[in-house]
């Protein structure tokens, strides 16, 4: 969502409208046009995720471009006593951006400068980047680059921030890279008091861990270094096996109805394997199907509506969704081409839970927690309810070394399966399965949330999570009173889970 801006000497801020009249007599027309000018006025400052799942009212929405815009914001903060949360795209689906008329809500995309590259040694690059560049910018910038380089790994949506996808412990699905927030190499985080600190693991590891994944309540974030290579291929591979293939038969009654499941239901596995074969495919021609999967999205989302406001048509409309995209495929692409596999995500608004759940050593709680899920959508469809209407997902990564990540393992090597629940906007009982779901979870395989999205609604998470991860938390706390001993970059979505509430 765009905000109006005016240029101002400090920095680029969205000022609210004064809705008084002055003195001496005002027509019933001036009157009405200043009410109007005051109702657009505060819709304007209205905050609206991608989702359309959370909303606030800022007392000021700040738009900077330059680092002494960021700094002179956190002074004025400091002057009025307010509060201060960042937005990047607005792609997260939790509140942790939602500020209301205690405090700025400052918009970070005009950040969005790339420093050149800087060769460390071998084939290992930093690049430094503020916290409103896109994925897909920094995709094309290090393509250009000379020699041509890439990341080793990254999240699927190409139109959102970096911002937030570090801050908020984002991650891709390759396995031997962990999550994005382990190809960080230093971030650069302006506190409370308007100082810029540099956080690395060389200087302090403890700290750098929480600098990292700091939920944006260490201060306002400048930059983050990562660690990128030359460019790579990848061959992937999409397969439709029958479901019961990987995850055995769903435990649902009805002999007929289990024939069905075992004979229709399938599993789409996508594999992505480094390879020295030839590119199949030139990325002109990626361009271009992008574009093609961009239309074919939004033109897709078209049916999804009907589905959401007539449920009982999910069973006929989506099996002809999916007949569009359950093709095998393999094909070798650049890096970047295969892990952005699909374009136009952007155009299909969907609500999302996620949780990890930490593999045993022979996968058997993994394939469990994805069956009681598939049982769980067959009951639910048996009464004539669709709760899930986009896809279940998982993902497998290594365990991640950042305190405040819902994948920490003391043991590197720890695989963690994220369960993916996801369903278009405004889907008729979504809350209520999904925190049945993650409750199930929670209660069998100790599982933790991803923070970026939604976790807030489930029964019971706050206690749950400062049992599981107390100690990890306290330890967080202590870096965060140190950069901002008063709070001020602190809101409801963590105040409770840090025991400020």
């Amino acid at each position: 969502m765009d905000y109006p801006y005016i240029n101002s000497n400090r920095a680029y801020i969205a000022k609210p409208v004064e809705g008084k009249e002055s003195g001496g007599g005002v027509s019933k027309v001036q009157s009405r046009a200043k009410n109007e000018a005051a109702a657009k006025a505060a819709k304007a400052h209205s905050f609206c995720n991608w989702a359309g799942n959370q909303r606030a009212n800022p007392a000021q929405i700040f738009h900077p471009k330059t680092i002494n815009d960021l700094i002179e914001i956190i002074h004025k903060a400091k002057a009025e006593n307010m509060k201060i949360r960042c937005k990047a795209t607005g792609h997260t689906w939790s509140s942790s951006s939602v500020v209301n008329d205690d405090g700025f809500l400052v918009v970070v995309k005009n950040m969005d400068k790339i420093f050149k590259p800087v060769n460390v040694e071998g084939e290992v690059w930093n690049v430094e980047i503020e916290t409103g560049v896109t994925v897909k910018n920094l995709d094309d910038y290090l393509r250009k680059h000379n020699p041509p380089l890439a990341m080793a790994c990254n999240v699927g949506v190409e139109c959102i921030r970096y911002g937030g996808i570090l801050s908020m412990g984002s991650h891709g699905a390759a396995t031997h890279t962990r999550s994005l927030t382990d190809l960080v190499d230093t971030v650069k985080i302006i506190d409370a008091s308007g100082t810029m600190n540099t956080f690395s693991k060389e200087d302090d590891p403890v700290e750098f861990s929480a600098a990292v994944l700091n939920l944006g309540l260490l201060g306002i974030i400048y930059t983050y270094t990562l660690r990128v290579e030359p460019m790579f291929k990848l061959q992937m591979r999409d397969t439709f096996p029958p479901l019961h293939y990987y995850f055995g038969s769903p435990q649902i009654g009805g002999p007929r109805l289990k024939a069905m499941v075992l004979e229709h239901e399938r599993v789409w596995v996508k594999e992505w394997h480094r390879t020295d074969l030839p590119v199949t495919k030139s990325h002109r021609r990626v361009k271009f199907q992008r574009l093609i999967e961009a239309t074919k999205t939004a033109t897709f989302y078209t049916f999804v509506k009907v589905m959401i406001r007539f449920p009982q048509l999910t069973p006929m409309i989506n099996p002809h969704l999916c007949a569009r995209v359950t093709k095998n495929t393999d094909q070798v692409l650049h890096a970047p081409n295969a892990i952005h596999f699909w374009g136009g995500m952007e155009n299909a608004p969907s609500v999302v839970l996620e949780m990890a759940v930490k593999a045993d050593d022979n996968f058997e709680n993994v394939v469990k927690s994805w069956n009681y899920v598939i049982g769980q959508v067959h009951e639910h469809a048996q009464r004539k309810e669709f709760p899930l209407n986009f896809m279940l997902e998982m993902r497998f990564l290594k365990a991640s070394q950042m305190i405040m990540s819902n994948m920490y393992d003391e043991d590197p090597d720890a695989i963690f399966a994220t369960m993916e629940l996801i369903s278009a906007v405004n889907t008729k009982g979504f809350e209520e399965f999904s925190a049945k779901m993650a409750q199930y979870w929670m209660e069998n395989y100790r599982s933790q949330p991803h923070w970026a999205k939604m976790w807030e609604h489930i029964p019971g998470i706050v206690p749950y999570l400062q049992q599981q991860a107390g100690d990890r938390y306290n330890k967080f706390e202590k870096i965060r009173k140190k950069y901002d001993p008063q709070g001020m970059f602190m809101n409801g979505t963590f105040a409770k889970l840090l025991g400020h509430e």
